[in-house]
């Protein structure tokens, strides 16, 4: 007999561990987007080259998981650092969809390089325990908790770096007006890399806590891009609204897959671009987006 209570429960975990990832991953789109004003579609495999810094230093270095994890932060950091000062500085002052393209263009040129340094995307796991915990009704696997933490903590951390430190008000005064805030005596072009590096930090993270949760494969860049109707829920220029959009996603996937499977085959998966198309269409800056009125 089926236990409906355990199941609804078990369902709800799954989609609150998966959209805390989502939230994650959303986070670097939504960083890009408030200095630059462009969607960054090099981010999936910024995901996926992070996530393979990290199995190749485990799995070919022999570095244990805590120290390859770091090293796939730096690397991410220096990842975003160079796409800005490469790519988004020249296109500074050219319209956003200059720097999507070029964006793009890079999207490619990543999954060629980690494609390479893979070893034609050799798949595997991180070295993570496989025990199970039991918290009263709740079961969460050891991977479970190590993307909560990983997940949570990257979020909780640049939440609070944007609210409550004088370089996150920098950052956020650059991303409101960039020339007023040159008028001030603002470094923008460092704030602006500096927000880069952030954001590929960020993608880093997000990486890591999916990884544990999934094998490591060329197929990372998905969830990286579905992570997108995360931002887009959330309104791409809103930093802690990617929490609410991710967990909308992560639950929205759960119980579509759980209640709607058995009748329209696979719609779990595709929920995310149901609900980009809805967005899209009737609240096009999200939920906590700032609306712009443009005349022409």
């Amino acid at each position: 007999m089926v236990d409906y209570a355990s199941l609804l429960i078990g369902t709800t975990v799954s989609g609150l561990v998966l959209g805390l990832i989502y939230a994650a991953l959303a986070l670097g789109y939504n960083i890009v987007y408030r200095v630059s004003k462009a969607i960054n579609l090099a981010q999936p495999e910024q995901v996926l080259f992070a996530a393979y810094i990290a199995f190749i230093a485990t799995m070919w270095a022999g570095l244990n998981v805590v120290a390859a994890m770091a090293l796939s932060l730096v690397a991410g950091f220096i990842l975003g650092g160079v796409l800005e000062r490469a790519v988004a500085r020249p296109l500074r002052g050219r319209p956003p969809v200059a720097l999507m393209a070029a964006t793009l263009g890079v999207f490619y040129l990543l999954r060629g390089v980690t494609m390479v340094v893979s070893g034609g995307f050799e798949t595997g796991s991180l070295p993570v325990p496989d025990e199970l915990y039991r918290f009263g009704p709740i079961v969460l696997g050891a991977n479970d908790i190590v993307a909560i933490v990983i997940a949570g903590g990257s979020l909780a951390a640049l939440i609070a770096l944007h609210q409550y430190t004088r370089i996150g008000v920098a950052m956020r005064a650059v991303a409101e007006d960039s020339f007023g805030a040159a008028a001030y005596g603002l470094p923008v072009k460092a704030l602006t890399l500096l927000s880069w590096g952030i954001a590929g930090a960020a993608a880093s993270a997000a990486a890591l806590s999916l990884t544990v949760k999934a094998q490591v494969s060329p197929t990372l860049d998905y969830y990286a891009l579905k992570a997108l109707v995360a931002s887009l829920l959330a309104g791409l220029d809103s930093i802690a609204g990617v929490v609410v959009g991710g967990l909308v996603l992560g639950l929205s996937e759960q119980y579509a897959s759980l209640f709607l499977d058995p009748y329209l085959k696979g719609i779990g998966e595709r929920m995310a671009f149901i609900i980009m198309l809805i967005v899209l269409l009737v609240k096009p800056y999200g939920l906590f987006g700032t609306e712009r009125i443009e005349r022409v």
